[in-house]
């Protein structure tokens, strides 16, 4: 449970949307007729204290209200930063851009993730029989999802620095903060 945490911290468009994602994965899961409230527990998001549902570090970074988020914890923040170049700061005119995002984690993930795929340079090949050209990414996208999920999951929310993902123009790295002693 977070300290000085309420329920109404939570975004019920967030958990609404989440509940829709899981039941179009899975038309049959037990969670399909849960209210917030259950289906908040059954998460792990929220728990009962003393009576009162009170919402967990996971209901927080993931459901979370933006306002409620940079109070509670500062450093959910994901800075996605394009660097034209292949070493940082190569002109100092001309840096990088960069995309800000303090969201919950289930859109946080969606926008960068949507924003990498978006930058990684494409292939295409031609299908046997078909007119169509086929684009493939040069890296797999669940190259992609695995880090940039690893990035948002393992990290230290203590710590009030961002997950930086930073696209040269040959790699991509990730700097997460995995712990507040690194």
């Amino acid at each position: 449970v977070v300290p000085d945490a309420a329920i109404e911290d939570l975004d019920p468009e967030v958990i609404a949307s989440y509940k829709r994602q899981l039941i179009e994965a899975n038309p049959a899961t037990e969670l399909r007729d849960a209210g917030i409230e259950d289906l908040l527990q059954s998460l792990g998001g929220a728990r009962r204290v003393e009576g009162i549902l009170l919402p967990t570090v996971a209901g927080v970074l993931l459901f979370g209200k933006k306002l409620a988020l940079r109070r509670l914890f500062p450093g959910s923040r994901v800075d996605y930063i394009r660097v034209p170049g292949t070493e940082w700061v190569p002109d100092p005119d001309n840096r990088f851009e960069s995309i800000e995002v303090r969201e919950p984690l289930l859109i946080a993930f969606r926008r960068i993730y949507n924003a990498i795929v978006d930058d990684l340079p494409k292939s295409f090949s031609l299908e046997p029989g078909s007119p169509e050209r086929k684009d493939r990414m040069v890296l797999p996208e669940s190259a992609v999802r695995e880090v940039l999920v690893n990035a948002l999951t393992h990290r230290d929310y203590r710590i009030t620095s961002p997950t930086q993902i930073i696209r040269y123009q040959d790699r991509i790295e990730v700097r997460d903060f995995r712990r507040a002693d690194q």
